[in-house]
């Protein structure tokens, strides 16, 4: 079966050790770190120590590729920095993305500038042997995101497919049949789909698959006709981002114990849809 995992930023303890320790009490294997400014070696180095895989980080996100400045010139330095932990510890991915903000703070226009900054952070990666995997976010920015995967066929560029992104902002789009090649990571969390431009950010609930809207009996089924062979990773967020406050009442263990079992559910559910696609193509075949 596909191996499942979850975010470090789930808000599941006091501290990063604790959070770590409670992943692993509840019975993951792999974790995909979020980097955090003066963290993310700790973070890091806390994972190994307890066996945690890593199959993916986060990096850092700003708006700064888009504005000419010492600004985009200090996230250029760190987005480097990050790579270069990431390759010291021989973790093969990073999730990277092109914007971030509500909609009322969205970033400049994609320019021409802008995609020469990204294409310096795929080329130093590039030499780092960690792949970039360009995550969807929210309709006002899938601008950035369409114009950065249309303009950079790199191997070295990839697709990291939110599910929970997908559903809320832009349902109409089928991005696993456009980007669906390219998925190199994933991101599963649930929400009511009830998004509308001017909104902000807390509609992105980030809550466990099966408590929201979103049917994930068709997002599985679209996955398991790609090529992703990688975690399955959950990004979910206990003290959720906005109404409804489903996990107050629960503790972190319960919590991180149920997402597991969410999780290997649609696991489970994309393997049993690759296995039918097997047998019915070796009918087809004899």
């Amino acid at each position: 079966m596909l191996e499942v995992g979850i975010n470090t930023n789930n808000e599941c303890g006091k501290d990063i050790k604790q959070i770590l320790t409670n992943i692993k009490n509840a019975g993951f294997n792999n974790v995909m770190v979020a980097y955090k400014v003066g963290k993310a070696e700790e973070t890091l180095k806390i994972a190994r120590e307890l066996g945690l895989n890593i199959p993916f980080v986060h990096l850092s996100i700003s708006n700064n590729f888009w504005a000419k400045g010492k600004e985009n010139e200090m996230f250029i330095a760190n987005l480097k920095e990050q790579i270069a932990l990431t390759k010291q510890y021989n973790i093969p991915i990073a999730v990277l993305h092109a914007t971030h903000g509500r909609a009322e703070q969205l970033a400049l226009p994609p320019s021409e500038f802008g995609l020469n900054c990204i294409w310096e952070i795929v080329n130093f990666a590039k030499k780092n042997n960690v792949k970039l995997a360009l995550e969807n976010l929210d309709q006002p920015s899938f601008k950035h995101f369409k114009y950065v995967m249309d303009n950079i066929s790199d191997n070295n560029l990839g697709f990291c497919y939110d599910a929970g992104h997908h559903q809320l902002y832009l349902p109409h789009i089928d991005l696993l049949k456009k980007y669906g090649d390219r998925i190199l990571a994933i991101h599963l969390h649930d929400n009511l789909m009830d998004w509308m431009y001017g909104y902000d950010w807390t509609r992105d609930l980030h809550m466990l698959p099966f408590d929201g809207k979103i049917n994930y009996k068709n997002i599985i089924k679209k996955l398991s006709a790609t090529n992703y062979q990688n975690v399955l990773m959950l990004e979910l967020h206990k003290d959720n981002c906005g109404e409804p406050r489903l996990y107050d009442n629960i503790t972190d263990i319960e919590f991180l114990k149920e997402a597991k079992k969410r999780v290997e559910t649609l696991a489970e559910m994309m393997e049993g849809l690759r296995m039918d696609k097997i047998r019915k193509d070796s009918k087809l075949k004899y």
